[in-house]
């Protein structure tokens, strides 16, 4: 009898069956293993023994991220991490960090997130994992509050002034109108405000930062520059308690307050799941 024939033999006996049956239950106490340590959220796991939510972000960009005359952190971005680190019941803890460092700092662990003003990047979604969006930057449609134009389908035959060289001005070639490219996107929101244009497409937070009295923004976007999140690819517990906080905030109005606090002409929220509830909290978390 061959070595792998006596094998076969000595497996189909009683003794066998209770050697595969250890065998078996060693190999799935090993996968439980893995599951539990080797790809534990352990951002989550030290937040939950009281641990601080260590936040990356880069305060050169207002009214998002910013440093005050006192030297404190201030900004939308900030504001709005805050309250979501509450709704999980965890403190916070900000760390300045110039743009290009932000992803790094996450994927080194020296951070558990970026909340920064980061648009979603999908070449960075091999290395991190996205929030849902909490912000969207992408390009709007801004006319006179009496104006007939509703959409890109009433552009047609009409004037529209963009910035020269932006994303508004890609995005108004081939659209069948006579496009005025000017210097600024402030000079294309002039231009609408004086007679000049019939509308402009510039990006959200210009809209919402300096819109001239008299015009309006229509909804919903041309096009989607979501902000978000930024965390580590092993953070599922994580993510996930961040996504249904960000859902609360816009659902109970938290969103809109800090907008109206920082945006002359608040933009309209991302849309987001329906908020589930979060967990509460733990005698560990602060």
């Amino acid at each position: 009898m061959t070595r792998l024939a006596s094998l076969r033999h000595r497996l189909r006996g009683p003794r066998g069956v209770i050697v595969l049956a250890l065998f078996l239950l060693a190999a799935a106490a090993f996968v439980a293993w893995l599951v539990l340590v080797v790809f534990a959220d352990r951002n989550w796991q030290r937040l939950q023994q009281g641990g601080a939510l260590r936040i990356a972000i880069d305060p050169s960009f207002p009214p998002f991220d910013e440093v005050d005359a006192n030297g404190a952190l201030t900004g939308f971005d900030v504001d709005l991490a805050r309250d979501l680190a509450q709704r999980i019941h965890v403190p916070v803890e900000f760390k300045s960090i110039a743009f290009d460092g932000l992803v790094d700092a996450v994927i080194a662990g020296k951070v558990d997130v970026v909340i920064s003003a980061f648009p979603q990047d999908p070449r960075l979604a091999q290395d991190v994992r996205f929030s849902t969006p909490y912000f969207d930057a992408g390009l709007v449609l801004v006319v006179p509050t009496t104006s007939p134009i509703q959409g890109p389908a009433d552009l047609k035959g009409r004037r529209l002034a963009v910035e020269w060289g932006s994303q508004g001005d890609a995005w108004s070639r081939g659209q069948g109108m006579e496009v005025l490219r000017l210097d600024t996107p402030g000079d294309a929101l002039a231009a609408v405000a004086d007679g000049r244009a019939d509308a402009a497409v510039v990006d959200a937070v210009t809209a919402a930062l300096s819109l001239p009295a008299g015009l309006v923004v229509r909804q919903p976007v041309l096009t989607q520059e979501p902000y978000v999140i930024i965390l580590p690819k092993r953070a599922p517990k994580l993510a996930d308690a961040l996504d249904r906080a960000l859902a609360q905030a816009m659902a109970d109005g938290t969103w809109q307050r800090l907008a109206a606090a920082y945006f002359p002409s608040p933009p309209a929220p991302p849309v987001t799941p329906t908020p589930t509830p979060l967990p509460a909290a733990t005698s560990g978390a602060q």
